[in-house]
């Protein structure tokens, strides 16, 4: 299988500080990073576009006097979870905490944070539903 929009690197998949990765059957990844330090759970047959970026952490404190500190105790988390048959158009920034329920569409480019229902439509920054399927 190969991708021809320009894939930037390879796929990269990280699981670190006890965090935990969970890919379903039939899953394709086009030149994307996954990266899970608290829990990343991505359905079957759900495709990735492209260059997509899917964290479930901010990386570092933000609080004042933390100076962005990289001590996972001081770091932000929450579960991540794409449903099956979901499809992550390239370019798509899926941020900590989001739920994507089945059958759903990322639009491309598209900044997604927080919870929507399954056999919707979302695009945008932020994304938010444009379409019911």
């Amino acid at each position: 299988m190969y991708n021809l929009l320009g894939i930037y690197q390879r796929t990269i998949l990280v699981a670190r500080h006890g965090g935990k990765l969970s890919i379903g059957k039939n899953v394709g990844i086009s030149g994307s990073t996954i990266y899970a330090m608290k829990e990343i759970c991505i359905g079957d047959n759900t495709f990735i576009g492209a260059n997509c970026k899917i964290v479930d952490s901010d990386f570092h404190a933000l609080d004042v006097g933390m100076n962005f500190s990289i001590d996972p105790r001081y770091i932000k988390m929450r579960p991540v979870s794409i449903g099956k048959n979901c499809f992550i158009g390239m370019n798509s920034i899926i941020l900590k905490g989001t739920v994507i329920g089945d059958n759903s569409i990322v639009g491309a480019g598209s900044v997604v944070s927080g919870n929507f229902p399954g056999n919707v439509v979302i695009a945008g920054n932020p994304a938010r539903i444009i379409k019911y399927r």
